[in-house]
């Protein structure tokens, strides 16, 4: 090992790496000059790279990779060096980047033979090594890096299997590759796959139902649906997994759950919990089921893989990213910009003024956006993929606007982007401020986008279509973008900075394997407070991931156990009070045991124990509906328990009744509850609901976000009967621009963009925050408590009450639309297909959609972008003219 770290320290060998960046960026930034590099250095930089080769370190192999990557990059068309390429990827088990050599290829092929035939031995090793990383998945044939192999050969073998690795290391590819395999010899198979994002559900769904069309890949559970239960992908979150576990209907076991990004499991806003109680009942499903985690840069996950499972596993981790990256910072200067180059984790060189930009330095400082446009088309050509790194989705879109206004589009847009511009002209709003970012094929991307819109623009910037996208922390959930170019302006989520574990993490997205062997990184800052770029560049990225529990139960202290969870303030004391409250509640010692897995003293868990039991000592709900409901806390849960036994009748939606809100307030109050309109009974419930959980505080601490009940009843209405975001967005600007009952300080210009845009995203947050996570949240625990205290006939009489939750969540009261949405179909196409389907003879028959739209090539009265997602995701006959 001495002698390798000598190698990898080697003066010669450093040189020659140094003026490879150089030649590199020379391509990018013509007013860098290459550097040229003697014939003895690089011969003599080949030798030791191919002897540091032969470590197992993957420091030393970063290196050699480092290097072979420049070699490529800086002499494409130099025949003998693209062999000695060619060869240190095979050395270091990165074969997969071998594809990229197109011209050594190309000569092999005009040979009809090896290129490397003059030595028999070297022919021998590379040949061997190409097959040692090649897998067959049906009858195709897959060239893999030594950590895919590893990991495919694992999978294979081993039924419990915790991964690190980087984003682009390809662990998402190699499971699903996996699965394919297994699901191509199973007769009977059965799949959880487990993200941390609604976000993440469209995009893994998306990804298998394009490469397996043949399985049913669906993304909610609706107990009522009969269902194959065959061959079957539940691409789910956690909250959807929990209905899966309590179900009572004997779902069939999973026979593989996969978890992605399991670092989830640290958060400690009230998910972080949900995670570990979800992944604690999926460890009892069965001794048969294969259990895989998968993150990035995580050094302990054996450990949290035995801390959540209880289990040992077998661990498959690299750090080693398959592209080298080129890690800049940018010094705005009065005219021009410098760059500091970091090479090898260290600082290399200062190029001074490489870019001239008139007034760059005061424009920048004045307005962002502005200076930002300047630098980004100062950096990056028109082939390039940008993505730009926001700290909030405001800025987002201002930057996204700005820069949209500097660029110039000579040739035709393409027809998937005009698709998705109509769409968001009528779907939407004509005056949203997205519709001038695609125009220019630039985008933004945060929390606050439609559901359907936010799929169209990653589906777009990862086919090229979109070329620059600014984008805020929803890229760190896992979504996979990667990109050319990225560009870092404040390190920040939420006003916090990031982590060197977030920001690894972060620039791991610069670097497209599928297209390039490389990406740049851009940190600049305003007033060139660039510091913290030097910082973090030499960061170590990899993390010891602690669960919510690890890091919450040492600063727990009995006198924390209140009488409810509404009065305590820290939001990590008032989770684990839930989690710990639930336990006790369960009554079979896993309080006990849980405490001692985490090292709490004796006497501290006694005092503990005790304390939970004092506080539970009048909870008399039964523990299978709070079970359900793991991060409301149970003394709340029996609140309401206790109020639904008093007065049924008043926790259930009378069936006479209708969507009618023609009367006000007082009027409604006037009546008996069982004769109001649906809405005034709704807003009933709501306004009580929120009088013990306090979800409307709960949102202002959390978002900042205000909003009352009757405005939360309002909305969610409008979402059941089916409404389209954009008529929600219209009735909204219309109801503040027109309606005269508005306070003047509530008014707004139905004709300014700003007014609009701001509408916009207060709709869809409303929608994503607080009718689909917050209310849903405590109306499906209402309704478990309703399902466990109605009779069998008023179980009947009320089905329109028991149906809420799902409804609500999917945003439909149509058993058909329920179906689609929960197979796949975005809600926004699944509501315009049936009211085409409803013209059909079959439209009564809900089962039979499927095999309507599996007839059809194009669905005639459907716009052509929701014609080409069916058709994408095999509902219908695949037609590659749409």
């Amino acid at each position: 090992m001495e002698k390798l770290n000598s190698v990898y320290s080697n003066g010669t060998l450093n040189t020659v790496i140094e003026q490879q960046v150089f030649n590199l960026l020379s391509k990018k930034i013509s007013s860098v000059p290459k550097r040229p590099i003697e014939a003895n250095d690089l011969r003599k930089a080949v030798w030791l790279a191919s002897v540091l080769a032969e470590s197992d370190n993957e420091i030393h192999l970063k290196k050699v990779q480092d290097f072979a990557i420049l070699l490529f990059l800086n002499n494409q068309d130099d025949y003998e060096l693209l062999k000695i390429v060619y060869i240190l990827f095979s050395r270091i088990g990165n074969l997969t980047a071998t594809r990229f050599l197109k011209n050594l290829m190309a000569r092999d092929a005009e040979n009809h033979g090896s290129n490397f035939q003059e030595n028999i031995l070297l022919t021998q090793e590379l040949f061997s090594k190409r097959i040692e990383n090649s897998v067959i998945v049906n009858d195709k044939q897959y060239l893999l890096t030594d950590f895919q192999k590893e990991l495919f050969e694992n999978l294979r073998n081993e039924k419990y299997i915790s991964i690190s690795a980087p984003t682009s290391s390809g662990k998402s590819f190699i499971l699903k590759k996996y699965i394919e395999s297994v699901l191509n010899e199973a007769r009977n198979y059965c799949v959880f796959y487990i993200v941390p994002s609604r976000a993440l559900i469209n995009q893994v769904s998306e990804d298998l139902r394009t490469e397996l069309p043949n399985i049913s890949v669906r993304n909610a559970f609706i107990e009522t649906e009969e269902i194959d239960q065959g061959k079957i992908i539940y691409v789910i979150t956690p909250e959807r997994a929990v209905k899966i576990i309590n179900s009572e209907i004997g779902i069939k076991l999973p026979d593989l759950i996969f978890i992605d990004e399991i670092q989830n499991v640290e958060n400690e806003d009230g998910r972080g919990n949900l995670f570990e109680y979800v992944y604690e009942e999926l460890s009892r499903v069965s001794e048969n089921t294969k259990i895989i985690t998968a993150g990035p840069y995580i050094s302990n996950s054996a450990k949290v893989y035995k801390e959540l499972f209880d289990k040992d596993s077998t661990v498959v981790n690299t750090d080693l990213s398959p592209v080298f990256q080129l890690r800049t910072i940018i010094k705005l200067n009065e005219n021009s910009l410098s760059l500091t180059l970091f090479v090898n984790n260290k600082v290399f060189y200062m190029l001074e003024d490489v870019l001239q930009i008139d007034g760059i330095e005061k424009a920048f400082n004045a307005n962002i956006g502005e200076g930002l446009a300047q630098i980004i088309n100062s950096l990056t050509d028109a082939k390039e993929s940008n993505l730009v790194y926001s700290s909030r989705g405001d800025y987002a879109e201002i930057w996204a606007l700005k820069y949209a206004e500097s660029v110039n589009i000579s040739e035709s847009l393409d027809d998937d982007l005009l698709d998705l511009i109509k769409f968001v002209k009528t779907e939407i709003h004509s005056k949203y401020y997205l519709i001038r970012c695609l125009e220019k094929r630039v985008a933004f991307h945060h929390s606050s986008l439609s559901e359907f819109v936010r799929k169209e623009i990653e589906t777009l910037f990862e086919s090229g279509v979109i070329t620059t996208l600014f984008c805020t922390s929803t890229l760190l959930e896992g979504v996979n973008l990667p990109a050319d170019n990225l560009f870092v302006i404040k390190p920040e989520k939420n006003k916090e900075e990031l982590s060197d574990f977030e920001f690894g993490n972060l620039i791991g997205r610069a670097g497209r394997l599928k297209n390039s062997l490389f990406g740049t990184i851009y940190c600049v800052s305003k007033k060139n407070n660039v510091e913290w770029a030097e910082e973090y560049y030499q960061a170590k990225y990899s993390k010891e991931v602690q669960t919510f529990s690890s890091k919450a139960l040492p600063e727990i202290a009995p006198s924390d156990i209140t009488d409810g969870g509404n009065q305590i303030d820290t939001p990590k004391i008032k989770n684990v009070v839930t989690s710990l409250r639930n336990k006790a509640l369960k009554s079979d010692g896993s309080l006990e045991k849980f405490l001692i897995k985490h090292n709490i003293d004796e006497a501290k868990a006694a005092s503990l124990v005790k304390s939970l039991g004092d506080s539970i000592n009048d909870v008399t709900i039964p523990y299978s509906i709070v079970k359900q409901n793991p991060t409301i806390d149970p003394i709340l849960q029996d609140q309401l328990y206790k109020k639904v036994l008093s007065e049924i009748d008043n926790w259930v939606i009378h069936s006479h009744s209708n969507f009618n809100t023609s009367y006000d307030r007082p009027a409604a109050e006037s009546m008996p509850y069982k004769e109001r309109s649906f809405f005034w009974q709704l807003d009933s419930i709501i306004f009580r609901l929120n009088e013990i959980f306090k979800f409307t505080e709960e949102l202002w601490k959390k978002d900042n976000f205000s909003i009352p009940p009757t405005v939360i009843c309002i909305n969610a209405i409008n979402w059941l009967q089916g409404k389209s975001i954009g008529e929600l967005i219209a009735n909204r600007i219309k109801y503040l621009s027109e309606d005269e009952r508005v306070k003047p300080q509530y008014k707004i210009d139905a004709t300014s963009d700003i007014d609009v845009n701001r509408q916009i995203k207060i709709v869809i947050k409303i929608n994503l925050k607080v009718i689909t996570f917050s209310l849903l949240k405590y109306l499906k625990l209402l309704i478990d408590i309703l399902g466990t205290v109605l009779t069998e006939g008023d179980k009947e009489r009320f089905k329109l009450t028991l149906a809420l939750p799902i409804q609500l969540e999917l945003g439909t009261q149509e058993p058909i639309v329920i179906s689609l949405i929960s197979n796949g179909v975005p809600r926004t196409i699944a509501i315009k297909l049936f009211e085409i389907f409803k013209r059909t003879e079959d439209y009564k028959n809900e089962t039979k959609i499927f095999a309507w739209m599996k007839k059809q090539t194009y669905i005639v009265g459907l716009e052509p972008i929701y014609n080409k997602f069916l058709s994408k995701n095999n509902f219908t006959i695949k037609n590659s003219s749409i």
